[in-house]
C-alpha cells in the first residue's frame, strides 16, 4: 500500500464523517426543500475544496448546439474557459461541450429517486457534442491511441467513447436500497429505457458511480474495470451472448472516496496538468490508485453484478 494513497484515502474518510454529521444536522430542520438546500450546499462546499480551482461548480440545465436541453441538474462541474450563460453566480445554463461531469444529488435514496436520478443523466448523455471535427473522428483516432497502450480494441473503444461525454454521478446520504436491490432497480430501469448505448454500442448510458447510503454501484468504463468472476460469466452466458456492459453493486462504507477518485481523474484528465514549457504530462493517479482502493474496501466483498 502507497503511503500517499493511504493518506488520500484517510482525506476521504474524514470527509464521509464530516458529511454525514453535518447532513444529520440539516435533517433537523424538519423540511424538505431546506434539507435538499443543505445537503447539496455540503457537497458543493466538499466538492470546492477537493476539486482543482479550475473546476467550477454551478447548477442548472444544460444545452447542446441543436438547442436541446437536458432536464435540471443539481451540481454541474464545468470548464470555466467555455460560455456560460448565468442568472446569478453558479446558476444557468451551460454549454455541452464545457461540462465535465454532473452529480444529482440526493437526501434518501428509493426506488422513484433513483429513476429521477436515472432520468436526469439520461438527458444529459443524449446531447450531442459539437467538435471541429466529427465526434465519430475523433473518438476512433483517441480509441487507436489507447490500444497503443496495451488495450484490447473493445476496451479502448469504451474508454475513449466516456472520455467524450460529461462522466455522470449519484450520490445520496441515506438510501433504502441496499446493494442488491440497487442492482434490481438500476437493471429494471436500463432494460425499461430500452438498454440506452453510446458510442456504436461501446458506453451504456448509465452513472459512473452510484453512491449511496452504505451501498455503491460502479460502472465498467474504462477508468474502472470490472470483471464479474467465472461462476457470474458461466450463469449469464446459459441464456446470453457478451455482456457488453457490467455494473457492479456493493455494501461499503465508503461511498464519498468512490466518488472522488473517479472525479478527480475525469476533471485533471479533462483540464490537462502539464507543464507550459517542456509540454510534460503530470498525473494524479498515482496518489488516488483505483487498484489500491478496490483492493482496500472491496475485495473479497459478495457483490450483484448488472449485466447487459
Amino acid at each position: 500500500m502507497r503511503i500517499e494513497t493511504q493518506g488520500i484515502r484517510q482525506w476521504f474518510d474524514h470527509f464521509e464523517t464530516t458529511l454525514g454529521h453535518e447532513a444529520e444536522q440539516a435533517g433537523l430542520l424538519d423540511h424538505s426543500s431546506l434539507v435538499g438546500s443543505a445537503r447539496e450546499f455540503i457537497v458543493k462546499r466538499v466538492l470546492r475544496s477537493i476539486l482543482p480551482p479550475m473546476a467550477h461548480i454551478g447548477t442548472g440545465m444544460v444545452v447542446d448546439f441543436h438547442g436541446k436541453k437536458s432536464r435540471q441538474i443539481d451540481i454541474i462541474v464545468y470548464d470555466p474557459r467555455f460560455p456560460v450563460f448565468e442568472i446569478e453566480s453558479g446558476i444557468g445554463i451551460y454549454l455541452l461541450e464545457g461540462v465535465i461531469a454532473t452529480i444529482e444529488v440526493k437526501s434518501t435514496l428509493t426506488k422513484k429517486s433513483l429513476f429521477e436520478a436515472l432520468e436526469n443523466t439520461h438527458s444529459i448523455l443524449q446531447l450531442t457534442p459539437g467538435l471541429v471535427s466529427s465526434t465519430a473522428s475523433r473518438w476512433t483516432t483517441r480509441a487507436k491511441a489507447i490500444e497503443a497502450e496495451g488495450y484490447s480494441s473493445k476496451e479502448a473503444m469504451r474508454k475513449a467513447g466516456f472520455e467524450f461525454m460529461p462522466a455522470t454521478y449519484v450520490f445520496s446520504f441515506n438510501s433504502k436500497l441496499r446493494a442488491k436491490g440497487l442492482c434490481k432497480s438500476v437493471d429494471n430501469w436500463f432494460q425499461a429505457k430500452g438498454r440506452p448505448i453510446l458510442c456504436d454500442d461501446h458506453c451504456a448510458v448509465l452513472p459512473r458511480v452510484i453512491a449511496c447510503g452504505s451501498s455503491l454501484g460502479l460502472l465498467h468504463d474504462g477508468l474502472i474495470n470490472i470483471d464479474p468472476d467465472a461462476n457470474v460469466l458461466a450463469e449469464w452466458r446459459k441464456e446470453n451472448s457478451g455482456p457488453n456492459h457490467v455494473m457492479l453493486f456493493y455494501d461499503t462504507k465508503r461511498r464519498l472516496g468512490w466518488l472522488m477518485i473517479h472525479l478527480l481523474h475525469t476533471v485533471c484528465s479533462r483540464i490537462g496538468l502539464f507543464h507550459a514549457v517542456s509540454g510534460a504530462v503530470y498525473g494524479v493517479d498515482q496518489y488516488l490508485s483505483i487498484e489500491d482502493y478496490y483492493k482496500n474496501d472491496m475485495e473479497g466483498k459478495v457483490a450483484w453484478h448488472g449485466l447487459w
